[in-house]
């Protein structure tokens, strides 16, 4: 499949800053130009460029330093937001912090293709993997059960998406932030803020487009590291106590239903 050169945003956010190690040194070692935008959600430190320069990145930057923490969800949304006023582009991609993109290739696909699924690496158990994935990220294989093998990994990270239906869905959230929120504050644990974005993605895709599809490339384009197991995380549960896969459903739905209604009351207001 052939390649096409396009202007590419990486969305990184980031927390604990400490992670960047992780995530930085391989977007370093990527082919491809791109613009990468830092979003600071930890009002407590200031990641600077010559932090990051250190970390092995020398390509376009742009860091978003919040005086207050504002969620994974809007902390995406203020990136697409910055990348708007800078640039026009046509892909958005997004990493963790904890997390490693070591492939951008864009092929080149149709104007109905909203998205590009690739593969990734699981890292589960073992800190001596991950080592060995920052120092080169082609030397780790999957084994089924230290790193698993993700195909297709499904979800925001790691995923080139169009800019544009990006731009579009954040403008619809804006108008729902009120109530997203008091959703969050009716469950006891950390809401799959991830897993839910995937979701408004595909719902506004093919509410603006109806032949609009994924495309799959049987590419392994990003690592993920699972080796923290913490309970209690942003003094919240990490995840549901019980019944996790019928939780997250029931929740996602609940998300996409006020997603939904935006959506249709934007189209009768024309």
């Amino acid at each position: 499949m052939m390649r096409k050169k396009s202007n590419i945003v990486v969305g990184l956010t980031t927390f604990n800053n400490e992670m960047l190690r992780i995530s930085v040194p391989a977007l370093g070692k990527l082919r491809q130009k791109i613009m990468l935008i830092i979003h600071n959600d930890n009002p407590m430190t200031t990641v600077n460029r010559r932090q990051i320069r250190r970390l092995g990145y020398c390509g376009d930057l742009h860091i978003i330093n919040a005086s207050e923490s504002v969620g994974l969800m809007r902390a995406r949304m203020n990136i697409v937001r910055a990348a708007y006023d800078i640039m026009a582009p046509d892909w958005f991609v997004f990493c963790d912090d904890d997390d490693m993109l070591i492939n951008l290739d864009i092929p080149d696909v149709s104007d109905d293709n909203y998205a590009i699924i690739q593969n990734a690496l699981i890292i589960r158990h073992r800190v001596c993997d991950l080592i060995r994935a920052i120092e080169n990220p082609n030397d780790i294989i999957p084994d089924g059960e230290n790193i698993e093998l993700a195909r297709p990994n499904i979800g925001m990270v790691g995923n080139p998406i169009r800019a544009d239906i990006l731009h579009k869905m954040c403008n619809i959230l804006d108008s729902i932030m009120d109530a997203i929120q008091q959703s969050d504050t009716n469950i006891d644990y950390c809401p799959p803020i991830d897993a839910i974005m995937w979701s408004f993605v595909n719902i506004y895709a093919k509410h603006k487009n109806p032949n609009a599809v994924l495309i799959y490339m049987n590419d392994i384009g990003y690592i993920k590291t699972e080796i923290d197991t913490a309970r209690i995380k942003y003094n919240r549960l990490a995840r549901p106590a019980r019944n996790v896969q019928e939780q997250y459903r029931r929740i996602i739905a609940k998300y996409d239903a006020v997603f939904s209604a935006a959506l249709n009351a934007a189209a009768l207001r024309g």
